[in-house]
């Protein structure tokens, strides 16, 4: 039977399926491919990262990103409280910046002067990726175990290079 757009065959209340077991779940979650970001700013002078996985653009006009942050994050609080922030999307040249902010064990090796700018008056912003925006805080939106934040780029740069993809608890 052919489907008919102006007749459709479904029932008018949807069949709720049982959720997942959680351990099930992280599993599909570890299998959606995507882009790879570290997101940065300051904690008075201390600068604070860590990588994402949830960006996606959401508009270009105004020109924004919304990433998750999951609420344990190490950095979480201080980028809540934070004006702005820097977005790197990083290339597949960059798996090994990836790497140290992937793991807390390994935050001593961030923010080196050879591949990060640390100028006071803007977010850490770090040399590669394929782009770099520095960000405003637009929105943050309480979301369970994670915040939601919604940035605006007041500034960004494009340097064309093959992505990192984040894909099954590795990098592509």
């Amino acid at each position: 039977m052919a489907y008919d757009a102006a007749s459709p065959s479904r029932s008018a209340a949807p069949v709720r399926a049982d959720f997942p077991k959680q351990t099930d779940f992280k599993e599909v979650l570890a299998h959606l491919a995507g882009g790879v970001a570290i997101i940065s700013c300051w904690d008075g002078e201390t600068p604070r990262g860590l990588l994402v996985s949830s960006i996606t653009g959401l508009s270009v006009e105004p020109p924004r990103f919304l990433f998750c942050v999951r609420k344990e994050a190490g950095c979480h609080d201080a980028l809540v409280k934070a004006s702005d922030c820097g977005v790197a999307l990083l290339a597949r040249d960059d798996e090994e910046e990836a790497w140290r902010y992937a793991s807390s064990a390994r935050s001593p090796e961030r923010f080196s002067p050879e591949r990060w700018s640390l100028a006071p008056s803007a977010p850490p912003a770090y040399y590669g990726g394929v782009a770099r925006a520095h960000c405003v805080t637009d929105h943050v939106v309480d979301a369970g175990t994670h915040s939601i934040l919604v940035v605006t780029a007041k500034e960004s740069i494009l340097t064309p290079a093959q992505p990192l993809v984040a894909w099954n608890r590795g990098f592509l």
